[in-house]
């Protein structure tokens, strides 16, 4: 994580009109996470990250909708240079087709957000942007263009060659659903900062049944719908 927190960091414009829209976007970020999207007004937003002008949240970014895709997008720029990394060690030591290589390589930068609490605050919010019929979270991150999110999908798509493509599609976002929803759960139990075995445990379980999803053969049901769609 902390390596997430350096690159974002060094990507941040200094100057005063910097630090506002910074400002904006964690007070934004922690109250979406707190209550949902739909239960924060810009006023809230503008009055926890101290501004006295009402129109400063619309002078940045224009309306809620976009607040929240600049939100994402910046955390998830940084947390895909580190994806980036961990895909480029996979390759370079020949486990490229290894699915539970690449699930960790694709998602330990996710979990490991838990470490810290600006970590947990991002996790907080994706799980809100996530449940939130108007933003559509799996399908930004997997069509997003993110170097690290599309390398990974091509590793995981190789890996299970015989899966039909749009079976493949709609299980890569139920790992995201699934990945997201587990870390926001786990945020909330009281010993979650402090119980460092049981987040282990917790963590590697969590990895061990998205691949056992991935991997699960295609029911003749299933491959009957998909015919009957056409």
């Amino acid at each position: 994580m902390s390596n997430v927190l350096h690159e974002q960091k060094a990507g941040e414009k200094p100057g005063r009109r910097g630090d506002t829209r910074r400002r904006l976007m964690q007070a934004a970020e922690q109250l979406f996470g707190e209550r949902g999207l739909h239960a924060v007004t810009l006023k809230d937003i503008n009055a926890a990250a101290g501004q006295r002008n009402e129109s400063a949240l619309h002078y940045h970014f224009g309306s809620k909708q976009r607040l929240v895709q600049a939100i994402f997008t910046d955390r998830a720029t940084a947390i895909d240079r580190v994806r980036v990394k961990r895909v480029e060690a996979l390759t370079g030591s020949g486990r490229e087709a290894d699915l539970n290589a690449i699930l960790r390589a694709m998602f330990e930068p996710l979990t490991e957000l838990l470490d810290t609490e600006e970590g947990v605050r991002f996790v907080r919010f994706a799980a809100q942007a996530l449940n939130d019929p108007d933003f559509d979270l799996p399908a930004v991150a997997i069509k997003s263009g993110f170097e690290g999110i599309n390398r990974a999908n091509g590793l995981i798509i190789a890996a299970l060659g015989d899966l039909p493509p749009e079976i493949a599609i709609q299980r890569q976002r139920l790992m995201v659903e699934m990945a997201l929803t587990s870390l926001a759960l786990w945020t909330r139990r009281k010993d979650a900062t402090h119980d460092e075995a049981g987040r282990a445990l917790f963590i590697s379980s969590l990895f061990d049944a998205m691949a056992g999803a991935m991997r699960a053969p295609v029911s003749p049901e299933t491959l009957a719908a998909l015919k009957a769609r056409g």
